[in-house]
């Protein structure tokens, strides 16, 4: 598993967050994120890629992406 820990700020309201993203590369990738405002869970967002093509930073970036998209839009992440 690889491990990315990065913050995200939300454009809207301003707020940030902390998270932490594991993942498998492959083929099939499962991924969890770890998301914290100020020390407190607020959520796990997790998935999957099958038949994923992706590899090194193109992989990272996808992953990022799709965390920090999540947490602007409040899925699986609590205010």
């Amino acid at each position: 598993m690889a491990i990315i820990k990065d913050e995200y700020t939300r454009k809207v309201s301003g707020e940030s967050f902390e998270y932490e993203l594991d993942y498998s590369t492959g083929t099939d990738v499962a991924w969890i994120a770890r998301v914290y405002r100020d020390g407190e869970l607020k959520g796990s967002p997790h998935g999957a890629l099958t038949g994923n093509v992706l590899a090194g930073v193109a992989l990272q970036q996808y992953l990022i992406g799709y965390v920090e998209g999540m947490i602007e839009r409040g899925l699986d992440v609590a205010e």
